[in-house]
């Protein structure tokens, strides 16, 4: 993959382009496992309107680096092997890895851990095993916690909103024009405030598809602790979407 460079006063930016059918509107910044810069942007922008836009925001460009960095410097190396420790609902819980006949195996939480009985021990096998297990958690409580939120509201008038989840590399949450509701799973491993927040913050969508005041003074009715559990998203969320 072909490198660019941009300049920040006397600093030197390289980066590099990959452009995704995804991104419709604008370019998104992120950076690869060696904390190179790469840039997201539509399939139809030129290597020439990339780099324009990248040097007038160079400022912003390299705050982004210095702090896409700290972040990576937070996440854990997961080697999925017993008595390592991932998250589920806020707490970290030691893996408990046993292995079994048969192909199917189990994943539950047991005596404090995440037991996963499986007939692989590759850490390949056992991180599948383990997202899937998110999956299935994530499906049933969100499901839970939307028709509570769901009932709360006056405007969603009793009816529980189709809900799907989707993984998202940068997003918790959206609110389809017809009402459909994707969550990330990922978000299973947030405390469960964190949670209630994404999926109340939802369920105002269905009211207002906007951020506008209409919008917040709901969010506000529906979960007045929004702006704790946004803090925390925005402060660990990187470590929550983390595998």
């Amino acid at each position: 993959m072909k490198h660019y460079t941009i300049y920040n006063n006397d600093q030197l930016i390289d980066y590099e382009i990959s452009h995704r059918l995804a991104v419709t509107r604008r370019i998104h910044l992120e950076i690869n496992k060696e904390g190179d810069l790469r840039v997201i942007a539509p399939k139809r922008m030129s290597r020439r309107a990339i780099h324009k836009t990248l040097q007038q925001r160079a400022g912003h460009v390299a705050r982004f680096l210095i702090k896409a960095r700290a972040r990576q410097r937070d996440l854990p190396e997961y080697l999925y092997t017993s008595g390592e420790k991932h998250l589920f609902m806020g707490r970290p819980y030691p893996l408990d890895i046993l292995e079994c006949n048969g192909k199917r195996g189990t994943v539950s939480l047991v005596d404090e851990c995440i037991q996963l009985m499986v007939p692989d021990l590759t850490p390949d096998s056992i991180k599948t095993r383990l997202e899937n297990w998110y999956r299935q958690r994530a499906q049933q409580y969100f499901a839970e916690r939307l028709a509570v939120y769901s009932q709360a509201a006056p405007w969603a008038e009793g009816e529980l909103p189709p809900m799907r989840l989707r993984r998202m590399k940068r997003t918790w949450g959206s609110c389809s024009s017809k009402g459909v509701i994707t969550l990330n799973p990922h978000l299973v491993k947030a405390p469960a405030e964190c949670i209630d927040y994404v999926i109340a913050h939802e369920v105002c969508h269905l009211r207002e598809h906007n951020h506008g005041k209409a919008f917040y003074a709901l969010q506000e009715r529906l979960y007045p602790g929004w702006r704790e559990a946004k803090a925390l998203l925005g402060d660990k969320g990187h470590i929550f979407l983390h595998m």
